[in-house]
């Protein structure tokens, strides 16, 4: 009966699944018409409240089935607009945020950090509660993040955890060597240390230089942020740090948090302090129509997201997908497409992400280029990383804009396989092969490379590193011989690599924004529409247009009808089945299928 059980069970998970849809559906319709009405609906003066520990994803659609939530997607962009916006917004009389894990990267801190600053300097007081800044973790990216904030509360039983920053990583070699695995890789240059973890038993002196010198660039640029901001001197704060985590007592003695108090007392204070006004959260903020009086657009700038590994073909729009990253062909087709725009006036891409494949990223290159000869301006906005592939579709650009804190260059090229052949004789599994021509077993998992391989890899590589190089160097308008000295695989922090030429300016999103203005003959004050391309459509919205194109009903009703029909097949084998049993784990192996 277990197998039938089994059938039940996943005929019960799909009509589930079409309830749960439905009656998502129907709240999202709901949520929608409110948000809709209430969007139109701004108080004459309000507290914006900020809550730090959902993070923004950059992506418009957030990231696939995770973004089906109720209430409107609010966008990283979305958070830099609005905080931009409430600094000369009348009726922003301040910002209260509550802060316990955030989970963004240094480079987004960064531009959060820059934006309180600026409403701190407009003379509007901005507030942060906090439970605890860790618990038994460290914290400093989080405390970096808080204070930029001219008001900080900690519960009094909570921490604050500074106590430096660090990177470990582990190295497989070993372990790899005793199950006779042996990872198989080339790299252009000695920086390039994605599969070191794989290949060598420690850090290479290449990658432990660029790793020390990237740590260290952070964690300077934290003391300073913060020592700025508490106003104590960067001395005194590297020492409270070597003493950390603090108790809450501690951080207030050392003057990095103002008060102890429980969340209660800190919202009637904040209450007392504004006269009880009303509190506005950023997602609806972001939704609301601008103060009166305020001009019309003059032009529009397109806005492309370029978020996760980068990989050659489109995607799948569908919110039950898992399919996330950067496709090259969707990424080419919204710069072709805002090049066609005429009403288009410039063209800003905003890139996070580690990399991925050369040739998709050389795709969308390939457009950035072309956009460029178009004579529409192309800024591009860094987040936490744009290394490697990253850096690729970045640098054509006519400016290139990171944080300090960003990760960024990379530039190098790494290939390779992992070779399980010493695996397969240690459980004595043999294989055979059929091939026909002298490199099909090139790419097999089985065998290493051989050395007439070997070579015509390293061909291969010397010739995508000479191209990364050769692009990289026309887009920064320098020699070869120049950009190499940057290159070498080896990734840099945003401010050094402004030192090296990598990039143009320390920034974030409203900097490239206010920029790109000035190119399109605007000042940075100046109004203009913000197109995405592709558009953004609301995952809700995907999910019913999925539902009514009829793919997921068939799909579900086809697995209903199969689950019926193997119950049918397997029912004369249940007698049988009930009088066996089997122990301990089993497996099952497809034949191998070469393509």
């Amino acid at each position: 009966m277990r197998s039938l059980g089994k059938i039940l069970v996943g005929l019960l998970a799909s009509i589930g699944f079409i309830v749960v849809v439905l009656i998502g559906l129907g709240i999202y319709a709901a949520a929608r018409w409110e948000g809709t009405h209430e969007a139109h609906r701004a108080p004459d003066r309000f507290v914006l409240t900020l809550d730090l520990d959902k993070g923004f994803d950059e992506s418009p659609d957030g990231t696939k089935l995770a973004s089906l939530k109720f209430g409107p997607h609010v966008t990283f962009q979305d958070a830099v607009l609005a905080l931009k916006r409430a600094k000369d917004d009348p009726r922003v009389i301040g910002v209260a945020a509550s802060l316990n894990d955030q989970a963004i990267g240094i480079a987004r801190i960064q531009e959060i950090r820059d934006l309180i600053g600026q409403i701190r300097a407009a003379g509007k007081p901005t507030t942060l509660f906090s439970e605890s800044i860790g618990e038994g973790t460290g914290a400093m990216s989080s405390y970096y993040l808080a204070s930029a904030f001219g008001d900080i509360w900690v519960q009094p039983s909570g921490d604050v955890g500074i106590a430096g920053i660090g990177i470990e990583q582990p190295f497989f070699k070993k372990l790899l060597d005793r199950i006779g695995v042996k990872a198989s890789f080339v790299k252009r240059k000695e920086y390039k240390s994605a599969a070191e973890n794989l290949t060598d038993e420690s850090m290479s002196p290449a990658n432990h230089e660029e790793l020390q010198a990237l740590l260290g660039g952070w964690f300077d640029q934290m003391v300073t942020g913060i020592a700025g901001d508490r106003k104590l001197t960067p001395a005194a704060v590297k020492d409270l740090v070597d003493k950390g985590p603090l108790t809450a007592a501690e951080a207030k003695d050392g003057g990095l948090i103002d008060h102890l108090g429980y969340r209660d007392e800190f919202e009637a204070n904040l209450g007392k302090t504004t006269g009880g006004m009303v509190h506005v959260p950023l997602s609806k903020y972001a939704q609301m129509e601008p103060p009166e009086g305020r001009p019309e657009p003059k032009k529009s700038i397109a806005v492309i997201t370029a978020v996760g590994e980068i990989s050659r073909g489109t995607a799948d729009d569908s919110p039950l997908s898992s399919d996330n990253g950067i496709k090259s062909a969707v990424v080419a087709k919204a710069i072709r497409d805002a090049v066609g725009n005429q009403n288009v006036a410039a063209i800003i891409i905003r890139i996070d992400s580690p990399g991925g494949s050369y040739v998709a990223s050389d795709t969308i290159w390939r457009e950035v280029v072309r956009a460029k000869q178009s004579k529409k301006p192309v800024i591009v906005s860094m987040g936490d990383v744009a290394a490697s592939g990253g850096y690729f579709i970045a640098m054509a650009a006519d400016r290139i804009f990171a944080e300090p804190g960003t990760i960024t260059g990379s530039i190098g090229v790494l290939s390779g396989k992992i070779v399980i052949g010493g695996a397969s004789d240690k459980l004595d599994v043999h294989w055979d092969r059929i091939t026909a021509g002298e490199s099909a077993g090139l790419y097999s998992s089985t065998t290493d490379f051989t050395p007439k391989q070997l070579a015509r890899l390293n061909e291969v590589m010397d010739t995508v590193y000479t191209d990364f190089t050769t692009k990289a160097a026309q887009g920064r308008k320098v020699d070869v011989e120049t950009l190499e000295k940057s290159a070498h695989g080896r990734v840099w922090s945003g401010a050094d690599a402004l030192k090296v030429g990598l990039v143009d300016e320390l920034g974030g999103f409203a900097q490239a924004l206010d920029y790109t203005k000035t190119q399109i003959g605007l000042k940075p004050s100046d109004t203009v529409w913000l197109l995405s391309y592709p558009p953004a459509e609301d995952p809700w919205e995907k999910l019913l247009k999925t539902l009514s194109d009829g793919d997921v009903p068939s799909d579900i009703f086809t697995m209903m009808r199969s689950a019926a029909e193997i119950g049918r097949v397997l029912a004369p084998a249940e007698g049988i089945l009930a009088g066996t049993s089997t122990h301990g784990p089993q497996l099952q192996m497809a034949p191998v299928i070469v393509n």
